[in-house]
């Protein structure tokens, strides 16, 4: 006999708190890496041991060329991937419709959440010492910054929008 799989509301909420604190932390914790691994790789090229040859430094610079970006584009992932997520988990859930209320108060609390993390995250990559690499990182300062709010606002609209469309009795995806 096969189960319903399908989850109840309640259980993908988390889901893009979890998503969006995840995000936040790459995103605070990147900027420092990135600037400490461009310390290092500076001084390994002024290194005896290491800067003496050409091959050498050829392949620290290309690490370093590479290492914003990809952390750039990983914060990116975390966060996009988690909002859809969040609309995907929207299609599979059932509920009864009073929880939409419940729903509403938790996108609100979210959007408001969103709105600290980019505060904070504007506040950590405009220091002094970060704000020139906080500056490479093209993505994740669209996405984290005075955005962030926003992204969370329309996931949730179109997940709110999915959710009221199968209007609680159905249980295939619209």
């Amino acid at each position: 006999m096969i189960n319903n799989c399908k989850s109840q509301i309640g259980g993908f909420l988390p889901y893009i708190l979890i998503g969006i604190i995840v995000a936040f932390i790459f995103a605070v914790v990147a900027v420092p890496v990135a600037y400490s691994g461009d310390e290092i790789f500076n001084q390994l090229k002024e290194d005896d041991n290491f800067g003496t040859s050409n091959q050498t430094v050829e392949k620290i610079n290309q690490v370093q060329g590479l290492m914003t970006t990809a952390y750039d584009q990983l914060i990116f992932f975390v966060l996009i991937g988690t909002l859809f997520g969040l609309i995907i988990l929207a299609v599979f859930t059932d509920f009864h419709p009073i929880v939409l209320v419940f729903l509403i108060i938790v996108l609100v609390l979210l959007v408001i959440l969103g709105g600290l993390f980019a505060n904070t995250f504007d506040e950590v990559s405009q220091t002094d010492l970060l704000s020139s690499k906080a500056s490479e990182f093209t993505l994740t300062n669209v996405v984290m910054g005075e955005y962030l709010p926003i992204f969370i606002l329309i996931a949730g609209a179109i997940a709110f929008v999915i959710i009221l469309a199968k209007r609680g009795g159905q249980t295939t995806p619209v």
